[in-house]
């Protein structure tokens, strides 16, 4: 099996496992344009959420509904990301919005290195 496949089958296993972020990102990662799936977190690494890569992001109504969704998990990752960092998250406008592409990023970062994957 050719790495591409492995980490599909693994995303598939992690999107069907629960409702949480991770489990939301690894569904956009396989839903994503590429056949392959690598190229999700390296453009998503580069270019981030405000590209609009990740269709279910895009529009301010599914930012809000995410962050409803997922409202303590988006607390929790913000919370351990000023931890780490001993700063303040600056969160400059449209604070669901803003805090929903965090924590999407946050998480497809920590699942690139639970991969193993290079970008």
């Amino acid at each position: 099996m050719n790495a591409s496949k492995s980490i599909r089958k693994q995303l598939q296993e992690i999107a069907d496992s629960s409702n949480t972020i991770k489990a939301f990102v690894a569904q956009e990662a396989l839903n994503y344009t590429s056949d392959n799936v690598i190229s999700f977190f390296q453009d998503l690494a580069q270019h981030g959420c405000i590209c609009g890569m990740v269709p279910s992001l895009v529009y301010y109504a599914d930012t809000e509904a995410f962050f409803d969704n997922y409202y303590e998990e988006i607390l929790d990752i913000k919370s351990e990301f000023e931890e780490a960092t001993g700063t303040p998250l600056k969160i400059p406008h449209q604070v669901k919005n803003y805090l929903s592409w965090f924590a999407f990023e946050q998480v497809a970062y920590q699942l690139t290195i639970e991969l193993g994957l290079e970008i």
